[in-house]
C-alpha cells in the first residue's frame, strides 16, 4: 500500500499527555487505522482518501491506551559503541575502538575493530554491517537461485520500514540490513522467501511449497521475525 506523508500532528489526550503522530493519507485505505513506525518510534495515523484529519485524531484518541502500550513496549534504542556486544549473522561479536589504526573497520576473531575518530564509530559500524551482510546475502542468493533454477539480477541492501525483503519480476532483490542482526538461519529464510518469488510472484500454495522445498522449517523463522521485529528495529541505523 502506497501512502503519501502529509504532516505531523499533535494529539492531546484526556489526561493532558501529548503525542506526536505522523499523518498519512492512502487512496487505497478502506478505513482509518493506526500503526507504530518502529524506525522513528512514533505512532502513524493512516487516513482514507475522504476521511478528515479531525476525524482521524478523534479516532486516535479513542485508541490512546493501545498507542501508549505499543510505544511503551518498544525496546530501548541500541547504539553501536566501544564494548557493545551483538550478534552478527549468529556470531557473537564485540566492538573495539582502535583510533590509531588505519584499516577502517574489520572483523577479526569475533571482534569488530573500528579505527578513526570515536564520533564516527556508530556510522562506520553500521556501514560495515551492511557491507558484511551484502556479501553474505549475495552468495546465499546465488546458491538459492541455482537450487530453484532461477537467477537474481541485482541485490540492494537498505533500511526498510515494514518489509524484510522484496523481489521484482526482473530479478531485483532488496533486503533489510537489520537481518544481519538476526540469527543466520532467519536471514537465510528471508533470502529463500524472496528468491521463491522468482518462481511464484504471489503467496499461493505453490509459493509456500517452493519455500518449503529449500527450507522445510521456514515457519519457525517467520515466528522469530514476528516476535523480534521491535528488537531488530531498536538498533540505531
Amino acid at each position: 500500500m502506497t501512502c503519501r506523508l502529509q504532516k505531523d500532528a499533535e494529539l492531546t489526550l484526556a489526561d493532558g499527555e501529548r503525542l506526536i503522530l505522523s499523518v498519512e493519507r492512502s487512496p487505497k485505505a478502506k478505513r482509518m487505522r493506526l500503526r507504530i513506525d518502529r524506525l522513528k518510534r512514533r505512532a502513524v495515523l493512516i487516513l482514507t482518501k475522504r476521511s478528515s484529519e479531525r476525524a482521524g485524531l478523534a479516532f486516535a484518541a479513542e485508541h490512546a491506551d493501545w498507542l501508549r502500550r505499543q510505544l511503551a513496549a518498544l525496546p530501548d534504542k541500541k547504539i553501536f559503541a566501544d564494548g557493545f556486544r551483538f550478534s552478527l549473522l549468529g556470531e557473537n561479536v564485540v566492538i573495539r575502538h582502535s583510533p590509531e589504526a588505519k584499516r577502517g573497520v574489520w572483523l577479526e576473531e569475533s571482534v569488530v575493530w573500528v579505527s578513526g575518530d570515536a564520533l564516527y564509530l556508530p556510522r562506520r559500524t553500521v556501514d560495515f554491517i551492511k557491507e558484511h551482510f551484502r556479501r553474505y546475502a549475495k552468495s546465499r542468493l546465488a546458491q538459492t537461485a541455482a537450487a530453484l533454477g532461477t537467477k537474481v539480477r541485482r541485490l540492494t541492501v537498505r533500511d526498510t520500514k515494514s518489509r524484510w525483503g522484496s523481489c521484482s519480476r526482473s530479478g531485483d532483490v532488496s533486503l533489510s540490513w537489520r537481518l544481519a542482526l538476526a540469527p543466520r538461519e532467519v536471514a537465510d529464510y528471508v533470502i529463500v522467501h524472496e528468491v521463491s518469488h522468482l518462481r511464484e510472484m504471489n503467496h499461493s500454495e505453490a509459493f509456500w511449497k517452493t519455500v518449503a522445498s529449500v527450507m522445510p522449517d521456514y515457519k519457525a523463522k517467520e515466528r522469530w521475525l514476528k516476535r523480534n521485529a521491535a528488537f531488530l528495529y531498536s538498533f540505531e541505523g
